[in-house]
């Protein structure tokens, strides 16, 4: 048996292995964009979550302070009313830091939330499961 190898042959070869170097190489490059745009995505939402955990935190400990101040009036001591208020004008703004951040998770974790009410709604739903408004899909 005998085995003539042309030079043609030999170039189609070369060429065919090139072309799919080039389109694995392509390939790679792809997943590994779509796996940093997923790495950056899980540390956003790990992010908000820690941010979130903060916030749940510090209004508890501040929700204690007003607590032991209403204890403290009950059982006799002078309480200071415009601290209660400060300490609760604290808490309200803690408390929309704590919606904004809860929503943008939402938005992340691929929720809708209904402009007129907002609740957070799967992504397959047309209108709001609280209300009944549509859903704006922008």
């Amino acid at each position: 048996m005998k085995f003539e190898i042309k030079v043609q042959s030999l170039r189609q070869l070369a060429r065919s292995v090139c072309s799919a170097a080039l389109d694995t190489a392509s390939l790679l490059q792809e997943c590994s964009s779509a796996a940093a745009r997923r790495a950056g995505g899980a540390a956003s939402r790990l992010c908000l979550e820690r941010k979130i955990h903060d916030l749940r935190s510090e209004i508890g400990l501040q929700m204690q302070a007003v607590g032991e101040i209403m204890y403290a009036s009950h059982r006799g001591s002078p309480s200071d009313s415009g601290k209660v208020q400060e300490i609760l004008e604290y808490v309200d703004r803690l408390q929309e830091k704590l919606d904004a951040h809860r929503r943008e998770l939402e938005t992340l974790q691929g929720l809708l939330i209904c402009p007129a009410c907002g609740e957070a709604n799967h992504a397959n739903c047309l209108y709001c499961q609280n209300c009944g408004k549509p859903l704006s899909r922008q």
